[in-house]
């Protein structure tokens, strides 16, 4: 499944090749969470995997809210799950020219397969900051829900 991403608002100067950066490598720590939070093999019931990206602070709350963020609560009974959309939106803070953080806008659209079949809509922010370890998410604000 391809990401469909791109920028969203530049605070600061930023150039295209730098902003074009940002996108691509702040996706791909969106990409890796979602597929390893939603996307997988089925039925199964560990998802501690999918926060690797995240901060310690925000990985102890991501495990606390794993109903939201990751399909643990209902994994188990899930025969098969697909990322039917992915869709990134980033926004950048570059004070200066130097990136200082971004937040990933993010719709998501799952097709769940199981008791019931269903489709299911995570969207929202995940905030991130850059490291020497690459981007890390320090906070997120979701909500998942069924597709009308």
């Amino acid at each position: 499944m391809v990401t469909d991403s791109g920028i969203g608002k530049v605070r600061g100067p930023l150039s295209p090749p730098r902003r074009a950066e940002v996108v691509r490598d702040v996706t791909a720590v969106v990409d890796a969470w979602s597929t390893r939070a939603y996307g997988g093999d089925y039925p199964r019931t560990d998802f501690a995997d999918a926060f690797a990206a995240f901060t310690p602070d925000a990985r102890a709350l991501a495990l606390r809210k794993t109903s939201l963020l990751s399909n643990a609560a209902a994994g188990a009974d899930l025969e098969a799950v697909t990322i039917a959309r992915r869709v990134v939106r980033v926004d950048v803070l570059a004070p200066r020219g130097k990136v200082a953080g971004a937040t990933a806008r993010i719709r998501i659209v799952l097709d769940l397969s199981g008791p019931t079949d269903r489709r299911e809509v995570v969207t929202g922010r995940l905030l991130l900051s850059p490291t020497a370890k690459g981007w890390r998410v320090f906070g997120f604000d979701v909500s998942r829900g069924r597709d009308s």
